[in-house]
């Protein structure tokens, strides 16, 4: 079990070749019930007509304390938007799941597993890093497949076997049918790092000022007058509002 102290929180983001630690805001949200982590990042006017980017550009975002900063999005451009001022000025990103979508297969499947086909549809979207369930599945003598996604073939994967195997990307490894490895509990207590918590649409959420070493899927402590006990994150919403102040929510039930 850890208790982090929360002083001199630090926040970077990179984009394609450009860097910022001032002049960006964002939000970062993860959660068990997307297949994909994804971001929103916009700009501030002094940099709107300095800076362009192009679809499938590297996209990090980092929080930390002290200088210690831990990559809470690592994905990619997916488009520009123009929100209101002469140029773009703000950035939609996808992790790593975005090659999957973008990644077509026609193929013809003969005495085949669900593994077997995710790992081809893997390979295919060239992902190299991946842990996949290993759980014996009765073979299917033929499974064709038209012009599907990999994000689509998953489900039709999941459909056809009467499964419902999550499947996710965390550090750019992808998951099928299992839960990354946790290190460390993380506490978090009234009074001290929990800024406020709340029951809304069936969750609990409590907000504090960063917490970009947890994820969904993990466990927590929580100590709180309301609940108390050890938990799983269901979402986490990471956000730097316009003063440049990190928040992080984080839900579960």
């Amino acid at each position: 079990m850890l208790n982090e102290e929360f002083f001199y929180p630090t926040v970077s983001v990179k984009i394609g070749s450009y860097f910022f630690d001032t002049g960006v805001t964002f939000d970062v949200f993860s959660s068990k019930e997307k297949h994909f982590d994804w971001a929103k990042v916009r700009f501030t006017k002094e940099f709107v007509d300095k800076v362009s980017f192009n679809k499938m550009d590297d996209v990090k975002i980092y929080l930390g304390y002290s200088g210690n900063n831990e990559a809470i999005f690592d994905g990619y451009v997916k488009r520009t938007v123009n929100t209101g001022m002469t140029l773009d000025n703000e950035i939609v990103a996808k992790d790593e799941m975005i090659k999957l979508e973008e990644t077509r297969i026609t193929e013809t499947f003969l005495n085949v597993s669900p593994q077997e086909i995710i790992q081809y549809g893997l390979d295919k979207a060239g992902i190299k890093n991946y842990k996949i369930k290993s759980q014996t599945f009765v073979k299917k003598p033929t499974l064709v497949v038209a012009r599907k996604n990999i994000v689509e073939l998953m489900g039709e994967v999941n459909r056809i076997w009467g499964i419902n195997e999550r499947f996710f990307f965390l550090d750019k490894i992808f998951y099928w049918g299992e839960i990354p490895d946790q290190d460390e509990i993380y506490e978090f207590i009234y009074g001290e790092n929990i800024i406020n918590m709340t029951f809304k649409n069936g969750f609990w959420v409590f907000e504090t000022i960063s917490a970009p070493f947890v994820r969904h899927s993990h466990k927590i402590n929580v100590t709180h007058p309301s609940i108390s006990g050890i938990f799983e994150v269901y979402r986490v919403h990471y956000s730097v509002n316009e003063k440049g102040f990190p928040r992080t929510e984080i839900y579960f039930i």
